[in-house]
């Protein structure tokens, strides 16, 4: 049975050289002076429209010849078989700051606030990321030794799988849908993922 993980976005801390990079400041450390107002404004709208929900579930796994199997699904290729194979167990994660952020950026952008809409979702894919990680570190607490977070769409691992995912852990719980043409998931700023446990 898939499990919930919820935080505010208050409890998301993310260092602020890492959103400067994300905003286009890479190698000053820092948001310049002469956009803090528009930061700051932009990291406030994050915080009032972001609900970081996440929802994962733990399922044995058997190596394969190239790969893993992981429930009923077969995953094949170099990335899942290097971080993967040989894991006793594997959690599927979806982790996602749901449909009202993706809402403000299009708001924003519609409005002509083009800087803060831009601002706005550099800010989000950093906070789902971030949090992402506090699930990622919550679960190596449980489990112990891990291997690598890995998500579909990275090397070999196909985007495809974000739909067998999302419909085996129920990722309808948090809000989660995805595109069955291209697999794209919706919210925008939605994580899926895989880690091994030894």
């Amino acid at each position: 049975m898939s499990e919930i993980f919820k935080v505010e976005p208050e409890e998301i801390k993310i260092p602020e050289r890492v959103l400067a990079a994300r905003l286009g400041f890479k190698g000053l450390g820092k948001i310049p002076d002469d956009f803090k107002e528009s930061f700051d404004r932009a990291y406030s709208i994050a915080l009032s429209v972001a609900k970081p929900s996440a929802v994962y579930e733990t399922f044995p796994s058997k190596n394969m010849e190239n790969g893993v199997k992981i429930g009923e699904m077969i995953i094949e290729g170099k990335l899942a078989a290097s971080q993967l194979k040989g894991s006793k167990g594997v959690t599927v994660i979806l982790a996602t700051l749901g449909s009202k952020f993706d809402e403000k950026i299009e708001e924003l952008h519609k409005s002509g606030e083009e800087l803060l809409s831009f601002f706005l979702d550099g800010i989000g894919s950093e906070m789902a990321e971030y949090f992402a990680r506090m699930l990622d570190s919550a679960l190596r607490e449980k489990f112990g030794q891990g291997s690598a977070r890995i998500s579909p769409g990275y090397v070999d691992l196909p985007l495809s799988l974000n739909g067998w995912i999302i419909d085996a852990i129920g990722g309808q719980r948090i809000g989660v849908t995805y595109d069955p043409q291209t697999y794209i998931m919706k919210p925008r700023k939605t994580i899926s993922a895989f880690i091994g446990w030894k």
